[in-house]
């Protein structure tokens, strides 16, 4: 099954999706192109609210909510920052707990094309053993809440 990319163009300037906005290649140096991005278990050494919150740190040292409040606050300190999310459980988990005034400066992140949402299903697929009805109900779940929460 291939990524299905969620960026909504019709809100976006033309080239806001394309690499206009990017640094000028140097053609005599080695230019690398860094894709920030998660992959974030949603499940697997711990339970979802383990990994969200951070807790059973002698398996693994990070909380989830953690991780999306600085990308958050970083993507509204500097405009030419751009982030990609995969996991909804996550970002949905992140999302029901915040302000009003933060979802809508979330929501123009995601307009103006800093954070995108790519795959958009509740987790990443672990396609060596799923059923394809779980990947089917895990994708639509995941979709209908960002189309719920950004249209």
């Amino acid at each position: 099954m291939g990524a299905a990319v969620l960026c909504r163009p019709s809100a976006l300037e033309p080239t806001k999706c394309d690499n206009s906005h990017c640094p000028q290649v140097d053609p005599k140096m080695l230019n690398v192109h860094l894709v920030p991005h998660t992959h974030d278990d949603v499940g697997w050494l711990k339970t979802v609210d383990q990994y969200f919150y951070g807790s059973r740190t002698n398996i693994q040292k990070a909380g989830v909510q953690y991780i999306i409040d600085s990308v958050v606050h970083s993507l509204l300190r500097n405009e030419t920052r751009k982030f990609i999310y995969v996991e909804t459980a996550f970002f949905w988990k992140w999302w029901i707990l915040q302000t009003p005034e933060l979802q809508e400066k979330v929501k123009k992140l995601v307009n103006d094309g800093q954070l995108e949402f790519i795959n958009g299903g509740w987790c990443m697929n672990d396609e060596a053993a799923a059923h394809y009805q779980s990947i089917v109900d895990q994708m639509t779940w995941g979709h209908r809440r960002l189309q719920d929460t950004f249209g």
